[in-house]
């Protein structure tokens, strides 16, 4: 017995055809301070009784019109799993070895005989009942176990989404963006991987990453970084690097979400005609997630306001957009977009950029 179950109100069920032998069975369990008992003379009906009030032990006739005792062993087993079966102890007449060994085999505890001795029969129920609360208690360990390893594993997942959510605004500060846009890029990314049936899991994946588009502008120099005007271009191809040195800062390890992050970084001013950089990468040979954050990425640029500059007109942004078709971005892409712009426009609103005018 276990401080969690006390064996005594374990419910148990006898099923038997004769209405005599399952009174008898109740009265011994009563007098022996079983709490939670009573009886079925019916198989038929097993199934709807156990769906509507599970047992952990069911006393089992073998000999029974319609549906005897291997029958119905053979149908616990297909309705049930194997921890969640309730424990069966045969209690019939038939005392042959061959029907003790084909019940064992069908599943059953234990093989008691009628007529039987009662103190017998009380033993073997407490010492399968006993087994049935040790089970049960192995089981609900196991489940918190499970439930505390989800937590953990969530808890863990949501800090190391933060911290690197927290480093791509790291480097946005030091860039003239704000920590709203990578909000929307993300969401817009994430938008356009469902859109594209990538799959639920790869849209988060790329929400979580997008983040880190522009982690390596950390290693730009402020010179660079700062600079009012526009850049020379000597100063423009240092700060094409940004892309490198945010894969170098993310490469290198076996978590997906680096992997996928480390893939941004590289690739989303990657264009589909090959004019793009750092590599040339062309066409499909450009990873898809670098291929969606680019339009992504454009298009927020396009239509936030900046200390330097002023928003766009929606229609001029989607204009260059489409533009841009089979050149700076891939044309399944854009038509991606098209889609989902309506809810890319909620998202533009609720994160919206606050300025003091």
């Amino acid at each position: 017995m276990t401080e969690q179950f006390d064996i005594r109100q374990m419910p148990i069920l006898t099923l038997d055809d004769q209405p005599l032998n399952t009174e008898l069975v109740n009265s011994i369990l009563s007098v022996n301070g079983f709490t939670n008992h009573r009886s079925l003379n019916e198989p038929l009906d097993l199934m709807d009784v156990l769906k509507e009030s599970p047992v952990d032990l069911l006393l089992l006739d073998l000999n029974m019109p319609i549906m005897d005792g291997f029958s119905v062993l053979e149908m616990l087993d297909t309705q049930y799993g194997k921890l969640d079966k309730p424990v069966v102890i045969m209690l019939t007449a038939q005392g042959d070895k061959e029907s003790r060994i084909c019940s064992f085999e069908a599943g059953a505890s234990d093989y008691v005989t009628k007529p039987f001795d009662q103190v017998e029969l009380i033993k073997r129920i407490e010492i399968q009942l006993e087994k049935r609360a040790l089970t049960k208690q192995l089981i609900k360990q196991n489940n918190n176990l499970e439930e505390l390893v989800q937590q953990r594993t969530n808890d863990m997942r949501e800090a190391y989404q933060e911290i690197l959510a927290r480093l791509g605004r790291a480097a946005e500060y030091r860039d003239n963006e704000t920590g709203n846009h990578i909000k929307r890029v993300s969401f817009f990314a994430e938008l356009m991987a469902l859109d594209m049936g990538l799959g639920a899991t790869y849209a988060d994946l790329l929400r979580i990453a997008t983040p880190m588009h522009d982690v390596g502008k950390i290693g730009i120099s402020d010179t660079i970084m700062l600079k009012p005007g526009k850049l020379t271009f000597e100063e423009f191809e240092i700060m094409k690097t940004h892309v490198v040195i945010g894969a170098e800062i993310l490469g290198g390890h076996p978590s997906e979400f680096l992997q996928l992050a480390h893939d941004v970084a590289l690739t989303h001013h990657e264009k589909f005609d090959g004019s793009g950089y750092p590599n040339g990468t062309k066409g499909e040979d450009i990873p898809i997630c670098g291929r969606i954050v680019a339009i992504a990425d454009v298009f927020d640029a396009l239509m936030s306001e900046r200390p330097y500059k002023k928003e766009w007109a929606l229609q001029d942004a989607i204009d260059l957009i489409v533009s841009e078709k089979g050149k700076h971005f891939d044309p399944a892409l854009v038509d991606c977009f098209l889609r989902v712009l309506p809810d890319m426009l909620v998202i533009k609103e609720k994160f919206a950029d606050k300025f003091d005018h």
